[in-house]
């Protein structure tokens, strides 16, 4: 059985998290705990979406539970939540159980 690699970074403070937004071009923030079922039902999607971006752009998981000042900063009020930055900037938002079409738009792919 083939299994899709694992590229999605996991940052567990802000600074991890700034340091790969300014080194990154493209960047999607996945917004998720481990607990939440439509996280979970996401994980599958955010797995092929970090490989097929791979050398394009970053997918960072970001715990909003661990990490509560950057959710705060974000304003993100649910989870999954997704947010697309390109150079730094913010470049589109989705919630929820969305497919992976949409979650490359958000950076313009």
């Amino acid at each position: 059985m083939f299994e899709i690699p694992n590229t999605v970074m996991t940052v567990q403070n802000i600074d991890e998290l700034n340091l790969a937004i300014q080194e990154n071009k493209k960047v999607i923030l996945d917004f998720s705990t481990e607990w939440c079922p439509p996280c979970r039902v996401m994980k599958g999607t955010i797995s092929n979406l970090s490989f097929e971006l791979e050398g394009v752009a970053k997918v960072i998981k970001v715990d909003p539970e661990k990490l509560e000042a950057v959710a705060k900063n974000y304003n993100i009020k649910g989870i999954p939540y997704f947010i697309g930055l390109v150079d730094s900037k913010e470049t589109g938002r989705a919630h929820g159980i969305v497919p992976i079409q949409q979650l490359k738009r958000l950076i313009h792919e």
